[in-house]
């Protein structure tokens, strides 16, 4: 028995500082989160010679300018760490969405753990658009307005800095009666996530 302890002990320490060469904090090593069921640890790619390759090593897109930090003066824009916490406390609970806003075909090679896709081309056929609503806890009134009283908290990326989705998106549900104070905006999106070198998922 005691050798039992002395090895699941050892095992845990092992394990604990297998991602502390390229932490998140100063104290975070990794977090837990749920992606279709399943357990996801987001950590940072441990190589300190790592460099990021692909589209979103980028750093011109014809016709894509840099975003405003706040895309709404009532909707709150936050960076990684506080994705993370949402993504622990609201997404890990099914209390939250992160919502991933890009193209199917982007979010199927690759997403950030937890998110959900809603194409931003959604926001533009009302009926996929209800249906949408009514997964987040929105009803639709008699009179064909819609009850947002309890609608889920959602976290809403796209691409990075230079891409507007995110902004449209939100814009979309705003027009739309979904209250400001339960939408997140992560302006860094996937450019940003890639940069930092967190852990990805494909949803192929």
């Amino acid at each position: 028995m005691r050798f039992l302890l002395f090895l699941v002990l050892g095992l845990s320490s092992l394990y604990a500082g297998q991602f502390d060469t390229v932490k998140i904090t100063p104290t975070l090593s990794y977090a837990h989160v749920y992606h279709k069921g399943k357990a996801i640890k987001i950590h940072r790619i441990q190589d300190t010679e790592h460099k990021l390759t692909g589209e979103y090593a980028k750093l011109y897109r014809p016709l894509k300018y840099i975003q405003p930090l706040s895309m709404n003066k009532a909707i709150e824009t936050i960076a990684e760490l506080e994705l993370l916490t949402f993504m622990q406390e609201k997404g890990n609970s099914k209390k939250g969405l992160v919502i991933d806003v890009r193209e199917k075909s982007a979010y199927q090679e690759e997403s950030i753990p937890s998110a959900v896709n809603i194409p931003f081309a959604i926001t533009e056929n009302p009926m996929k658009m209800k249906k949408v609503l009514k997964v987040l806890g929105a009803k639709l009134s008699a009179d064909g307005s819609w009850d947002m009283s309890n609608v889920m908290d959602i976290a809403v990326y796209s691409n990075g800095l230079w891409c507007e989705s995110s902004a449209n998106f939100i814009n979309a549900f705003l027009n739309l009666g979904y209250p400001t104070n339960k939408i997140l905006y992560y302006r860094g999106g996937m450019q940003m996530w890639k940069i930092l070198g967190f852990t990805t998922v494909i949803n192929k």
